[in-house]
């Protein structure tokens, strides 16, 4: 099978889509257009000298002749391109704007059934889609006059991809056909030159004369454009940076008979007013003027494609058509001929939000060829930050687990809760009195001295006087601690560990001095001693539960 190899042609439509641009109909030797479709890969490396195309012609030709027609992707899958023609088929002129819209994956035209207030049919307009799958046209002019006349527009439509539903937007300040139309990331579509009359003259509007729509607000605006001296044209190209200026190359001057300079020049659009600037590029492989072609911008590249050469005396359609490719480096304004693997390329936007699948292909003019981007450092990119993402999580859950340890279990603090306390209280019960403020449980080893008066705990004498006394609590490191039983009960408590901790019963309270030592102590208390929180029915001491007896 041999190579397929696109012939000469001009006035085609192309689009983007991945790493490929697709190219529709065109006028080609014939003087007539055409019902080809192929695409161009533009994978790394790419190279211009051996250009790796594939038609698609005979699976699936454009419906109609086509050419001066707008195309754009849009569609809920950003996998639908959309062809708008001013013929429903070969031999029928229609009177509205005819829809035709193609699948990627299916590789299936159809004549799509649109809803909503459907545009005259026209042709030498542009067509802008939005993130949100919304496509503008303005502008154009009507195909089917006579040869002394021709009927421009200055409407603007709006077609919902999404929807396939049409409505009208607000008239352009001016008449605009054959110029370039480019969306900012601003939501703002700026218009470029072209013709502006209803004559065949084909004068061409001043390059100054910049018209922009809001997609947003649906206002048309126009400035004066300043900064160097560009000359008018129609039939050219546009791109959008990587920069955010807007590059134009080409087009034809004075209805085609004269090439417009410079060729290339940029539009700083970061200023208000906009500014052009001339460029002069360097490079071997130097595009020569061309009109009527087409340009996409891929990663750094601009890539210009087909087109009508310049005879010396004009842009001639019929007879001077190429099929040529040319390559322009926009970091440098250096015309090459290849980019290698570390370019980095466009993907079209999805309005839906995910990217198409690449679609079936036919008739390639080489093997198919591997895809060169190394997939092995994102792979590792990947696991790594997925090993990196469950580190933090481990390390949050851990510090979670940790806050609640150290607010729960306190390691330098291993409290033994009082009765009437929880065990997750950092402090003790509380009698807020004159005479004691806190009681700690024996056999704690307290570090601060905050939770007891520190030397002395006050009790009340046999005089009903309260005396400071000095107490003792087996087991412990501190001194000041111990509990009792209530006054006048009969039953006696105390606890599993030898040290026992209680007072005796007493009758009643009189002036002379009586009492049983505590177990392990050597100091008398009578029986109104205070324990935390008033009189207690058990008594607590280091070594486990109490039992009655």
């Amino acid at each position: 099978m041999s190579a397929f190899a696109p012939t000469s042609r001009c006035s085609q439509s192309s689009v983007v889509i991945g790493e490929r641009i697709y190219f529709l109909g065109g006028i080609g030797a014939t003087g007539k257009g055409t019902s080809d479709f192929f695409y161009l890969n533009v994978s790394p490396p790419f190279n211009t000298v051996n250009l790796k195309w594939t038609d698609l012609t005979s699976v699936a030709p454009i419906p109609v002749l086509s050419a001066f027609s707008p195309s754009c992707v849009g569609g809920s899958n950003n996998s639908t391109i959309f062809l708008f023609e001013h013929r429903s088929t070969n031999n029928v002129n229609s009177t509205t704007l005819v829809t035709f819209t193609l699948d990627i994956n299916s590789l299936k035209w159809t004549n799509s059934i649109t809803s909503g207030v459907t545009p005259p049919v026209r042709q030498e307009m542009n067509a802008v889609v939005d993130k949100n799958g919304k496509i503008y046209i303005n502008g154009g002019y009507y195909p089917y006059e006579p040869s002394t006349m021709q009927l421009s527009y200055n409407n603007t439509y709006i077609l919902d991809s999404l929807k396939l539903s049409w409505t009208s937007g607000s008239n352009a300040p001016i008449i605009r056909s054959e110029y370039t139309a480019t969306l900012l990331p601003s939501g703002l579509i700026v218009y470029i030159g072209g013709t502006n009359d209803d004559s065949l003259t084909f004068v061409e509007i001043d390059m100054t004369r910049i018209t922009t729509y809001n997609t947003i607000t649906g206002i048309w605006s126009t400035m004066t454009a300043g900064g160097d001296v560009i000359t008018a044209r129609q039939s050219h190209s546009a791109v959008l940076g990587k920069d955010g200026s807007i590059i134009i190359y080409g087009g034809g001057y004075k209805n085609l008979t004269v090439a417009p300079t410079p060729a290339l020049a940029t539009l700083d659009t970061s200023t208000t007013p906009y500014k052009w600037s001339a460029k002069q590029t360097s490079g071997t492989y130097t595009a020569p003027p061309l009109a009527f072609h087409s340009a996409e911008m891929v990663g750094n590249y601009m890539i210009l494609a087909f087109g009508a050469s310049f005879s010396g005396t004009n842009f001639d359609i019929a007879t001077a058509p190429n099929n040529n490719i040319y390559l322009l480096d926009t970091t440098t304004y250096t015309w090459v001929s290849s980019f290698e693997k570390n370019s980095t390329l466009n993907v079209t936007p999805t309005p839906g939000g995910s990217s198409p699948s690449s679609p079936k292909s036919t008739n390639t003019s080489s093997a198919s060829s591997p895809n060169n981007n190394p997939l092995n450092i994102p792979l590792i990119a990947g696991i790594g930050g997925v090993l990196v993402a469950l580190v933090i999580i481990a390390s949050i859950v851990g510090f979670i687990f940790y806050r609640k340890y150290r607010k729960y279990r306190p390691d330098d603090e291993p409290y033994i809760a009082t009765p009437g306390t929880g065990d997750r209280d950092r402090e003790y019960n509380r009698e807020y009195n004159d005479h004691i403020d806190y009681i700690a449980t024996p056999g704690t080893d307290l570090r601060e001295s905050r939770y007891t008066n520190s030397t002395r705990t006050s009790v009340t004498n046999q005089y009903g006087t309260p005396s400071p006394t000095r107490i003792s609590s087996p087991g412990s490191s501190m001194n000041q601690y111990a509990a009792y039983p209530p006054s006048n009960t009969s039953s006696i408590h105390h606890t599993d560990v030898t040290n026992l901790m209680h007072q005796p019963n007493r009758s009643k309270a009189s002036g002379a001095t009586f009492g049983t030592p505590v177990p392990g102590t050597d100091t008398m208390y009578n029986q109104g001693a205070y324990t935390q929180g008033g009189p207690t029915h058990i008594v607590y001491a280091q070594g486990g539960p109490t039992h009655s007896i």
